[in-house]
């Protein structure tokens, strides 16, 4: 109780010698310099008496300092990402994996990360900024003058405390705001400026979100955050006591709407309770695994375009990839976006300009992305022309719609090596023949020795082995090893695997274990090509329209020369079980020990009526894992919505495979 009243009475006293003080400033002063000083000394003896010394305590006085440069220092503990999702199912995955564990959810700050240490009689003797999570930068005299930092806490051990530097968006709009992109990038540059008198005019603000060490015997993470509130610090919001993560979504969104218009926020952390359990997960090289961060919005960055590149599709597609100033998002360097096409590239940027302002976002955190442009060319200059020649060969290009109605640039000239490398590479590639040793730099010096123009010429590699171990980067083994792969292909690829391979455009793995079930052989798919594909589940009228406008003369020849497709798969143990596992939709995760691999324990699946997808969902029927027991994210998944985590013995079993 005593400790109670004596943080009351400090607040009222700062409160009254603060209110006195802006009096005094005024030239209005409402006590005697002896009445303020009796106050202030009483002030100051209870700070002494409690160890409570507020950031806004007139007790605190500012020392500027400046530096010729900021020191880079390693940090005491490893400063790592978040991982992050949108999804909340993976939300919900994520806090199931800790049992009985509690949990809390609370903003995200979008500012500067930064660190403060402070050493055994509470004085703040370190304040680092994140850097590359190692390594970053001294700013101790900066923090030194932000009210919001304490300067002495009551500890008795070293203490470290995680937190974000911000600023208020009014602040930020009604002062900075024609300097700076947005409030982030504005409170970087503020607390790493050299002279820490500019700093102290900027407004910043501290944030606390983590306590790393220090007050060991307490546990649990919100309350570590309490006693930081004890000492004098700005908590960040957060919420615990919830059931569901819905639940803490929709308490969190309340509070959002109202502290989001003050303070820059962009997304929400979900956090377990016990700092020991969290200790215990882990992390990656990338992040802890004691926390999640959720993004609700794909945050944009501003940059600026330098050039439009063009990558040279194995159909004589020309790209254009915008490529611009570098930029860090999500904790990667970004500066190439795909444009996909002429149709988007002018909707985006109208007639791009050098310098122009571009905003660039990683569309699901993964995949960069030009949302939007500033069309409004004030030089009038530097325009990029849009309507270029092959940069591959040099040849005309021209304008085309393609068969989802929208414009591409596409190379004329039917030699053109950038077709040409492209097509070769998908051929024998992963996701076509898949033969080992034949990579996209192999196949473009092969290009240039004049050994491959076509796929045939593929199969015909052995003539010229006795030059080809000759050649620098190769030997006989090497080249022994490539063609011994080619010749497994001619005899042993799938015919799913060869109809992925040729290059149909739109038909890929999906699309051709869809053909194989109807037409599973050469001349009985080529006697369809011509038809009405749309009747078929997933097939539109472009992809129709894709497979009946391909050219077949080359692959005709290659089938009739060189290829027998295996047979051995259609395999007589399942033939009599079509259908058993209809309308079961599993998924496959982990090593196998029976079949050799995945995909083969797929194809029983599917010969038994079965569907295999690539993650879980709602409809998702079984989980096959042999490591059953495994903490892994998918296997969090199937518990938290209550689907049976088999092994791939089981799953045969119900494919009554013959082990």
């Amino acid at each position: 109780m005593e400790k109670i009243i004596d943080k009351i009475t400090i607040r009222n006293l700062i409160t009254e010698l603060n209110r006195l003080t802006k009096l005094y400033d005024m030239g209005t002063p409402e006590v005697t310099d002896k009445e303020w000083d009796d106050l202030y000394f009483s002030l100051e003896e209870l700070e002494k008496k409690t160890g409570i010394i507020y950031p806004d305590s007139p007790t605190q006085s500012i020392c500027f300092g400046t530096v010729s440069e900021l020191e880079k220092v390693e940090h005491n503990h490893p400063m790592l990402s978040l991982d992050k999702t949108k999804s909340i199912d993976e939300l919900k995955s994520f806090v199931s994996q800790g049992s009985e564990q509690d949990w809390f959810g609370m903003f995200k700050m979008d500012g500067l990360t930064c660190s403060l240490t402070y050493d055994e009689k509470g004085n703040l003797t370190k304040a680092e900024t994140r850097g590359d999570g190692l390594v970053g930068e001294n700013v101790f005299f900066n923090a030194l003058v932000i009210p919001s930092i304490p300067k002495h806490i009551p500890c008795t051990e070293t203490s470290v405390i995680d937190g974000e530097i911000i600023c208020d968006i009014d602040t930020f709009e009604k002062y900075f705001s024609k300097e700076y992109k947005n409030p982030r990038n504005f409170a970087s540059g503020s607390i790493r400026q050299l002279k820490s008198e500019e700093t102290a005019k900027r407004g910043l603000t501290f944030v606390a979100w983590d306590f790393i060490s220090g007050s060991a015997e307490i546990d649990s993470n919100s309350s570590r955050l309490d006693r930081l509130e004890d000492w004098g610090f700005t908590t960040v919001p957060r919420v615990s006591d919830v059931e569901t993560i819905e639940d803490a979504i929709e308490k969190l969104d309340k509070y959002r709407y109202g502290y989001a218009s003050q303070y820059p926020i962009d997304g929400y952390v979900f956090k377990f309770e016990s700092k020991k359990y969290g200790e215990k997960l882990g992390r990656t090289d990338h992040h802890f695994k004691n926390a999640i961060a959720y993004k609700f919005y794909d945050e944009e960055y501003q940059t600026f375009l330098k050039k439009i590149d063009y990558d040279v599709s194995r159909n004589g597609i020309l790209t254009p990839v915008a490529v611009f100033e570098p930029i860090e998002i999500d904790g990667t360097v970004v500066e190439r976006a795909s444009l996909h096409n002429l149709s988007i590239l002018d909707e985006t940027l109208g007639a791009p300009y050098v310098n122009q302002p571009i905003w660039v976002i990683k569309s699901n955190m993964i995949i960069p992305q030009v949302v939007r442009a500033d069309k409004e060319n004030k030089d009038g200059n530097n325009f990029i022309c849009t309507k270029i020649a092959c940069p591959i060969c040099k040849k005309e290009t021209e304008v085309r719609v393609s068969n989802s109605g929208v414009e591409v640039l596409y190379c004329t000239n039917e030699a053109c090596e950038g077709k040409l490398v492209n097509r070769i590479d998908h051929f024998c590639g992963k996701k076509g023949l898949d033969i080992k040793g034949i990579s996209r730099k192999t196949i473009e010096k092969l290009i240039d020795w004049g050994w491959v123009n076509g796929f045939a010429d593929i199969f015909r590699l052995e003539q010229h082995k006795t030059e080809w171990v000759s050649k620098a980067g190769f030997g006989e083994a090497s080249v022994g090893k490539i063609l011994s792969a080619i010749t497994s292909a001619r005899t042993s690829t799938t015919f799913e695997s060869f109809i992925s391979a040729i290059g149909i455009p739109l038909v890929g793995r999906t699309v051709s274990k869809e053909i194989v079930k109807y037409y599973p052989t050469w001349d009985a798919f080529r006697a369809a090509v011509g038809g009405d594909w749309t009747e078929f589940e997933g097939f539109g009228p472009e992809i129709s329209k894709a497979i009946n406008s391909f050219d077949y003369k080359e692959i005709d020849e290659i089938v009739e020369l060189f290829i027998s497709f295996d047979e051995t798969e259609e395999d007589t143990q399942t033939e009599e079980k079509v259908d058993t596992l209809k309308d079961l939709v599993f998924v496959v995760t982990g090593k196998m020990s029976i079949v050799k691999n995945r995909a083969e324990l797929t194809s029983i699946i599917e010969n038994c009526g079965g569907k295999v997808a690539g993650s879980i969902s709602s409809k998702t029927a079984y989980l096959i894992n042999n490591d059953v027991n495994s903490t892994t994210q998918k296997n969090q998944k199937a518990k938290s919505l209550g689907i049976p985590i088999i092994t791939e013995e089981d799953a045969l079993k119900m494919c009554n495979y013959n082990f």
